[in-house]
């Protein structure tokens, strides 16, 4: 009996089981070839407390035509209500488990499996939403999601088709170049088993052949399609006006072999051309390609295009402008830029998509791409470009994904590199943080867009700013020194008086949104939602792979004079325990003011002023360590400027040494800490007089540290 949503769906290339074989005594049917497939299947139903599983051959009655006919006319349905399908691959053997061998080691055999070349195989991959493939073995090879990639390569149909995607959006005859080369044991079995993939039904009619079942099928199709004039606009893809050379000459071995390898069956083939740059390989290329001239200009071919897509009735069509990074801007003539209307057809009919790094376009509606929010999400892109399997209980590869943070362009990148390189996760991790700037130059071009690396893109987009805004420029890469987290107006108001001019314009919150609103516009900023925060000023982040790239790209050799400048500006925003909500803008501080301790501790910050007022944050917000070390800086810098005689007779240099002794009781270092308040306590008095409250404030914390030290 077969049960839709709880059944259990198993199909191997194996020797097939029939229902008869089911039928014969028990000790008969153990014994056949074959067998572990039926108790494999048996024991995965149990394992998924699956009630029922189902075997096509054993499941269907052929000798009843009836059944028969249903059986086949059903199919793709069942498939596409069962609860789980499991590929049973003899011809592939993996005998450890997944993570503890590299795919390479069985990817071959998987890509050359006979599972691909069955026709009735081609629903059963399509139509189930998930399917897992097994080795022979029995050993788990990941299901069709995380081998995509590889699907895709040996079979020509499309991701989104794998993904569920309706059939009826893809194209008849792309639909029907996905059967491509396989082979069923009767010739009409090839073209029943695509009825489900059109949702037609009709009547099977053996020894037809298998031109007759086509143009049944056919038929039915366009029965089905009636009244929709899908065919009556069909049209083929092709690329044209590909430079020739005039005198190509030689190379007829290997054109013959790429015509050879070339031949189109409906899925996909590549052929690599490789050898020595100069020798030949693009113009080899090229004279493979057919060679048609179009004898309009690109004006006429555009209005021709666009009066195309507007006849009536044309409706069912989709077009995409891809990396629309320089629109013509609505309320300025200049010549500059590319107007996309121009380019629209002028019936209102038809999809259209624009990609585009800007947010200025003001046509349609407009969707704003945004990270991964979910970590399995990254995990699973990493699975699939890394080609290592599931990765959800990796510990190491989830940290990755959480620093790579939902960027896809990164995951992919990091994926490519981890699928050439037999490094760990950890290693990658460990690598990413120190040799940022090395790893990517080192990382293999992704398979689309190959001229885009992880940086390329926002090198354009700086570029374009830097011509637009040069505030906004100069703003990115000043952001190298603070955090990528919660950038606001106040903290950008520098107090050093000996800042480069370009830093006056943030003294305007006008200047400083405009260049906010324009980083914004390209993609880097995100503004903060003031709703869910206490804070009173609107802060802006950038993502943590786009900070990697500022600090190792745009400030690859790193500007002292911007570190201090960062430094100055965060260190002046330190705000003392009597101002309001003091602890709001401490907490927002914070992360900034450990960015400037990685630039103190690198040596490129030594104004004495901000250790004080950093040690004070340290201080309040638990980082002790860090703390104590900005205090002892301070107090060396002023010895180093007024000597140690002298150094004392300065409040600041009293302060300082106060609040460290103040540190170092929290940290139960009574008896330095009863040194520093003696020291403070004398200088203080001798400054002001012993009337004077600090002065009698210190007595007070030396009676309790007394008391303390002698228990």
């Amino acid at each position: 009996m077969f049960i839709p949503m709880r059944s259990f769906l198993i199909h191997g290339d194996q020797t097939r089981w029939l229902l008869a074989d089911l039928e014969s005594p028990r000790d008969d049917w153990k014994r056949k070839t074959g067998f572990d497939k039926i108790r494999f299947c048996a024991e995965q139903a149990k394992q998924h407390r699956l009630q029922y599983f189902w075997v096509d051959t054993c499941c269907i009655d052929k000798s009843d035509v009836i059944e028969l006919q249903t059986a086949i006319n059903s199919m793709y349905r069942w498939y596409l209500n069962a609860k789980i399908c499991f590929v049973y691959l003899t011809d592939v053997s993996a005998p450890t488990a997944l993570g503890e061998q590299p795919a390479v080691l069985w990817e071959g055999a998987f890509r050359e499996s006979r599972w691909f070349t069955r026709g009735c195989t081609l629903q059963e991959l399509i139509a189930p939403a998930s399917v897992e493939f097994y080795s022979s073995e029995e050993t788990f090879l990941g299901d069709k999601r995380c081998l995509e990639p590889q699907i895709r390569d040996v079979t020509g149909i499309p991701a989104s088709a794998l993904r569920g995607t309706p059939m009826s959006t893809f194209p008849v005859t792309e639909r029907k170049r996905w059967i491509g080369k396989r082979q069923t044991k009767y010739e009409e079995d090839l073209v029943y088993s695509l009825l489900g993939i059109f949702d037609v039904h009709m009547p099977l009619i053996y020894g037809e052949g298998r031109e007759k079942a086509w143009k049944r099928l056919e038929e039915e199709i366009r029965r089905e399609m009636k009244g929709f004039q899908h065919n009556d606009f069909s049209v083929s893809f092709s690329l044209f006006n590909v430079p020739e050379t005039q005198h190509f000459v030689a190379r007829e071995k290997e054109l013959a072999e790429m015509r050879e390898k070339l031949v189109s069956d409906g899925s996909r083939r590549v052929v690599v051309l490789h050898g020595l740059g100069g020798i030949g390989k693009t113009q080899t290329a090229v004279t493979r390609l057919s060679a048609i001239d179009l004898q309009q200009d690109h004006k006429q071919v555009t209005e021709a295009v666009k009066s195309w897509l507007s006849l009536p009735g044309n409706t069912r069509w989709l077009m995409i402008f891809d990396n629309l990074d320089n629109p013509k801007a609505t309320y300025s003539n200049a010549d500059t830029g590319i107007d996309i209307n121009c380019f629209l057809p002028e019936a209102y009919q038809g999809s259209v998509i624009i990609t585009t790094r800007l947010s200025l376009i003001d046509l349609g509606w407009s969707i704003r791409m945004r990270k991964l929010e979910l970590a399995d999400d990254s995990l699973e892109i990493l699975s699939n470009t890394s080609g290592r399997g599931s990765l959800k209980d990796n510990v190491d590869a989830r940290k990755l994904a959480m620093e790579l943070d939902g960027l896809l362009l990164a995951l992919a990148t990091a994926g490519a590199y981890l699928k050439h390189v037999s490094v760990s996760f950890d290693d990658y991790f460990r690598l990413y943080q120190e040799s940022w700037a090395r790893l990517h130059a080192s990382t293999p071009a992704l398979g689309s867009y190959q001229d885009r690396t992880l940086c390329s893109t926002w090198q354009l987009s700086y570029e374009q700013i830097q011509r637009e805004n040069t505030l906004a420029a100069r703003l990115l890469t000043w952001w190298a020194y603070f955090d990528n987290d919660d950038i606001w107006f106040e903290l950008l108001l520098c107090p050093d008086t000996d800042r480069p001019a370009w830093m006056d314009e943030f003294n305007d919150e006008l200047s400083f949104n405009g260049a906010m609103g324009m980083l914004h516009n390209y993609g880097f900023v995100e503004p903060h939602d003031l709703m869910n925060s206490a804070a009173k000023a609107r802060g802006f982040s950038i993502h943590a792979c786009v900070h990697a790239w500022v600090i190792n790209t745009l400030n690859q050799d790193w500007n002292p004079e911007l570190a201090r400048l960062a430094v100055d500006c965060i260190a002046s925003q330190v705000p003392s325990q009597n101002a309001n909500q003091f602890w709001v803008i401490q907490r927002r501080l914070l992360p900034h003011a450990m960015r400037s301790y990685t630039i103190i501790k690198n040596g490129l910050y030594n104004r004495v002023s901000a250790f004080n007022n950093l040690g004070l944050l340290y201080a309040d917000q638990g980082k002790l360590q860090q703390a104590e070390d900005m205090y002892q800086r301070a107090l060396r810098g002023y010895e180093k400027a007024w000597g140690s005689q002298h150094m004392m007779r300065h409040r600041s240099a009293i302060n300082t040494t106060q609040n460290l002794g103040a540190l170092l009781s929290l940290q139960g270092k009574l008896a330095e800490a009863q040194m520093l308040y003696i020291q403070a306590h004398a200088s203080l008095e001798a400054l002001v007089g012993p009337s004077h409250k600090d002065v009698q404030a210190i007595q007070i914390v030396l009676m309790h540290l007394n008391k303390s030290i002698q228990g």
